[in-house]
């Protein structure tokens, strides 16, 4: 059996065509990767940037959250310390009162007084 010249040419064209079409895409492909690498990296370190801003934002917010409860938990505290002393004041004033109160009763319930007369 015999080949011609053309058929064999014919053949050769076709492989090598095939062989550069596989190569280009192979080319392309890693081009491609290289380029979505690069990407990616892009928005890793964008996307870390901004975490770490919101981070630190978050952060401020907090503390100066944190600092707000703080004077008002203080606020509330020097309040109910203040009104703790009037109402204890007042408690000690009412105490006296009803001391007094209580012996002007004693002696309105006592025994009548009399005269003791010797003997």
């Amino acid at each position: 059996m015999t080949v011609s010249i053309e058929l064999v040419t014919m053949m050769v064209t076709v492989a090598s065509t095939l062989l550069g079409l596989a190569a280009g895409f192979g080319w392309m492909i890693t081009r491609m990767d290289a380029r979505f690498e690069s990407f990616e990296q892009r928005m890793d370190a964008r996307f870390e940037r901004a975490e770490l801003q919101t981070d630190a934002r978050f952060t401020r917010f907090e503390q100066r959250m944190d600092a707000r409860f703080e004077r008002a938990e203080q606020r509330m505290d020097a309040r109910f310390e203040r009104s703790e002393q009037r109402a204890d004041s007042r408690f000690d004033r009412l105490e006296t009162g009803m001391g007094e109160v209580k012996t002007a009763i004693a002696r309105l319930e006592g025994p009548t007084p009399h005269l003791l007369v010797t003997r």
